[in-house]
């Protein structure tokens, strides 16, 4: 049976949104929720980079800045050991919570092998999991999770549907924590 949601969309549909709506009801009934999600930063209304926040800290430090050091994409320089803490997060998560959420699983994100290992074993856990992934990569884990794996339920993320995702993807989460 299924105990992983993945999600995909265009940038800036909402995907993020589903995932906190999602988290903020299951913590209201009681339920643990950890993981990370990567928001934008944006100074003067442009973005100038990106966020890790860490779901069961709080803890916040960059993914990404507008010409930082380290390995590219597009004009932001990703931080490495950043990604290598995110991935600590992800694994204290699996281990330590209820529902795992991985958002996003992305280009910038994908420049961590410790990363994707992390990836790799949330998927393959016995704790439910949301991961937001892009459409478009090629990246074996991507491709894994958003077309070969059995054990996931798929959504794209639309402005038709968003709305409605959340609910959708609850019921998914508490008939799979009610069986476990």
């Amino acid at each position: 049976m299924p105990h992983n949601v993945v999600l995909t969309g265009r940038p800036g549909i909402g995907k993020t949104t589903v995932c906190l709506k999602v988290r903020n009801v299951l913590e209201e009934k009681g339920y643990t929720v950890g993981g990370i999600y990567c928001p934008e930063i944006r100074e003067s209304g442009r973005r100038i980079g990106f966020e890790i926040v860490d779901l069961t800290e709080g803890d916040r430090y960059l993914l990404a800045r507008e010409g930082a050091s380290g390995p590219r994409v597009g004009r932001y320089g990703v931080f490495i050991d950043n990604l290598e803490r995110a991935a600590e997060s992800i694994e204290r998560a699996v281990e330590g919570t209820d529902v795992v959420i991985v958002d996003e699983v992305g280009p910038m994100e994908l420049k961590s092998n410790t990363f994707v290992g992390a990836v790799r074993r949330a998927a393959d856990a016995h704790t439910p999991a949301i991961f937001v992934v892009h459409e478009r990569s090629r990246h074996p884990v991507v491709v894994d999770l958003r077309e070969k794996r059995t054990d996931v339920v798929r959504f794209r993320v639309t402005l038709s549907n968003r709305g409605e995702l959340p609910d959708r993807i609850l019921e998914y989460m508490l008939e799979w924590l009610r069986e476990r």
